[in-house]
């Protein structure tokens, strides 16, 4: 059976020295298919909202402490826990939840301060960390601190308080766990600690933990794992019998694929905004 397809998978006088696996038709076929894949997990999302998703261990305690222990080793004084900040930041990720955006200013035009105001919080000086997809608050934290912007809220030595929002929901069809840090310092001076929640473990309303990136993910990496057989198996088969052809260096095409299966399996989990 293999013997009379094999001329699909190595290189033979009847295919030009080529596998037919490995020719441009196919390779557009690979390519296609790639991209047919991208499209109906997208479509899924849509036809199906909340099928495919991720869940989350995150939890405000995890977040309060990770990110008083980022502002400690720079020797600054840690935020207090602030439970108004806290409702305006989960009505902020409520709010992205109800109208299916992902943006600190929502299509209608409520920016940040709009949920501080309807809070009830006066402050002097604000900002705001947005995170979604991330599995773990180590990884979120990682994310926050390696982008400028997110770090600079984060070590800010004028903000005293903070707000945290940690809520589940479906964006754009997708299962996720949106969190929203509010930072500032309050007009009249008066830092108001709460008693963070103690019992708050944040996970997707249904237990699904395979998400829409990685379904793309293992695809990619199973369909560029097969290329690299196939051109490994070429290569040595040409040079196992000194053939000679007019085509490009299989081992560059090799190299060219290795880094970006590499790129697949480095790629991280989450975004932040």
């Amino acid at each position: 059976m293999f013997k009379k397809f094999s001329h699909y998978f190595l290189p033979k006088p009847e295919n030009n020295h080529r596998a037919l696996l490995l020719q441009p038709s196919f390779l557009a076929l690979f390519i296609a298919v790639y991209l047919l894949n991208q499209s109906f997990v997208k479509s899924f999302t849509i036809a199906r909202p909340g099928v495919l998703g991720y869940s989350s261990e995150i939890t405000v305690n995890k977040i309060l402490i990770q990110t008083n222990e980022q502002r400690s080793k720079l020797g600054l004084a840690p935020l207090v826990y602030n439970s108004t900040l806290s409702a305006s930041a989960q009505a902020k990720a409520a709010d992205m939840f109800a109208n299916n955006y992902w943006a600190h200013t929502s299509p209608q035009g409520k920016s940040p301060w709009d949920f501080f105001k309807s809070a009830g919080y006066e402050y002097s000086v604000a900002g705001e960390n947005l995170a979604k997809d991330f599995y773990d608050t180590e990884s979120m934290m990682k994310a926050w601190m390696n982008s400028p912007t997110h770090k600079a809220n984060i070590i800010n030595p004028k903000y005293q308080e903070i707000g945290l929002g940690v809520v589940d929901g479906i964006l754009g069809g997708v299962k996720t766990t949106l969190v929203v840090e509010h930072f500032a310092a309050p007009r009249n001076g008066t830092v108001l600690a709460s008693t963070p929640p103690t019992d708050i473990a944040v996970e997707s309303v249904v237990p699904v933990t395979v998400s829409p990136v990685q379904i793309n993910k293992i695809f990619g990496m199973v369909l560029f794992i097969f290329i690299i057989g196939l051109l490994i198996v070429d290569s040595y088969i040409t040079l196992k019998n000194k053939t000679s052809r007019l085509t490009g260096s299989s081992a560059s095409h090799i190299g060219f694929l290795v880094i970006i299966l590499f790129l697949l399996i480095l790629s991280k989990q989450g975004a932040i905004f």
